[in-house]
């Protein structure tokens, strides 16, 4: 008879011989399977540049946690291990796992220089744009005395100016001086 769901009676070699007639069979014992652990293997498959990210934060919270523990412990030297493997990744990704700290907050991010040169204006909206179709065709800033003009026709930006414009809310729009287009609008209680 064969195992069913990791249970049954024991191998052939292992059987008890037949009792004689007359004589109460012996018990017949079981050999138990069960599982004494599990692992998971993850492998990003990815670029360099979007899988190193996530090995620096993972570099940083290891050396925080190595830093908290005590030498005694017995996950001492596993976690040192662990942490010379993740160093090692980071290294092939083209990080340098010596310039990142212990954190529990991950690695810290690099703030890159915007690509384009932007300009901030502040002011309540005084006067909004319409083509014959009634469709929106910009708006213009006032502060104090000072305007100017956007031109865009992007209808959601449209109600936004208008409500602005109703409930005299201020806005902050930034523009890039390159592409002389919106990049941002933010409405300033």
């Amino acid at each position: 008879m064969q195992a069913v769901h990791g249970f049954g009676p024991e191998p052939e070699a292992r059987k008890v011989p037949p009792a004689p007639v007359g004589v109460a069979p012996a018990p017949r014992t079981y050999v138990w399977r069960f599982v004494t652990g599990a692992f998971q293997i993850k492998i990003p498959v990815s670029t360099p540049a979007s899988v190193l990210p996530a090995e620096e934060n993972t570099l940083a919270i290891l050396k925080w946690r190595l830093q908290a523990m005590t030498p005694t412990n017995r996950w001492y030297p596993v976690l040192e291990r662990y942490i010379g493997y993740v160093a090692g990744r980071v290294q092939g990704l083209g990080g340098d796992p010596n310039n990142i700290p212990p954190s529990l907050t991950g690695a810290p991010i690099e703030i890159l220089e915007p690509k384009h040169k932007s300009e901030e204006f502040l002011g309540k909206v005084c006067r909004i744009a319409f083509d014959c179709h009634g469709d929106f065709e910009g708006f213009v800033l006032d502060d104090c005395g000072s305007e100017q003009a956007f031109e865009t026709r992007d209808p959601g930006l449209g109600q936004l100016v208008v409500r602005a414009f109703r409930d005299r809310f201020r806005l902050l729009v930034i523009i890039s001086l390159s592409a002389k287009r919106i990049l941002r609008i933010d409405i300033v209680e």
